[in-house]
C-alpha cells in the first residue's frame, strides 16, 4: 500500500499517470461522434437528455475499451491516490454546475445552449487530468474544444448548431487520443 503523505509530488503524478486509461477520450470520441451524428439526423426530434448521455457514457464506454484489449483501466487502488481524488472530484463539481446551464439554456428559448454547456462543462475534466498526469495536452485539449464549441455555436446555421457543437467536440477528442501521454509511459 502507498503512502501518498510522504510521497514526492513526481511520484503520485507518475502513479496517477500509470493508472489511468488511454480508453477515456476513445469513448469520448465515440459518444459524441454518435450524437452528432444523432443531432444532425434527428434535429430537434433528439430528447433533451441527448448531451448528457454524450457527456456521461464515455467513462463507462473506456471500461470496457479497457476490458476488451485487456488493459487493467481504472483500479480501485487508484482511488487513494490525491491527484485521482481531484480528478473525481473535479467531475463532481461539473455535475453541481450543471444545472446553471440547464437554468440558462431554458431561460434563453435556446436548446443549443444546453448542448454548448454540457460541451465546455464536460471538457473542464481534462484540466486536472492533464496537472496530475504532468501533461498539457489535457489543458490544450480544453482550450481546443472550448473554442472549437463556441465557433461552432455562433458560426452555423441554427438547424445544426448542435449537431455542430458535438462534431467539435469529436473532433477535439482526436487532438486528445493522439497527443495525451499513454500510462506505459509511466510504468
Amino acid at each position: 500500500m502507498t503512502d501518498y503523505n510522504v510521497q514526492p509530488l513526481v511520484e503520485v503524478r507518475r502513479d496517477y499517470l500509470a493508472n489511468s486509461t488511454t480508453a477515456l477520450p476513445l469513448g469520448g470520441f465515440i459518444c459524441w461522434t454518435a450524437f452528432a451524428l444523432a443531432a444532425f439526423a434527428f434535429g430537434t426530434e433528439l430528447p433533451p437528455f441527448a448531451p448528457y448521455v454524450a457527456a456521461a457514457a464515455p467513462v463507462p464506454l473506456a471500461m470496457a475499451i479497457d476490458k476488451l484489449r485487456g488493459d487493467p483501466g481504472l483500479r480501485a487502488e487508484s482511488r487513494k491516490n490525491p491527484v485521482t481524488q481531484l480528478f473525481m472530484r473535479f467531475i463532481f463539481v461539473v455535475g453541481l454546475l450543471l444545472p446553471f446551464v440547464i437554468i440558462a439554456a431554458k431561460a434563453a428559448g435556446d436548446p443549443h445552449l444546453l448542448t454548448l454547456g454540457v460541451a465546455i462543462l464536460a471538457g473542464l475534466v481534462w484540466v486536472p487530468h492533464g496537472w496530475g498526469a504532468d501533461d498539457q495536452s489535457g489543458f490544450i485539449h480544453f482550450l481546443l474544444r472550448t473554442i472549437a464549441c463556441y465557433a461552432a455555436y455562433l458560426l452555423s446555421p441554427e438547424t445544426l448548431q448542435t449537431a455542430a457543437i458535438a462534431a467539435a467536440v469529436a473532433i477535439s477528442y482526436i487532438y486528445a487520443v493522439l497527443a495525451m501521454k499513454k500510462p506505459a509511459s509511466a510504468r
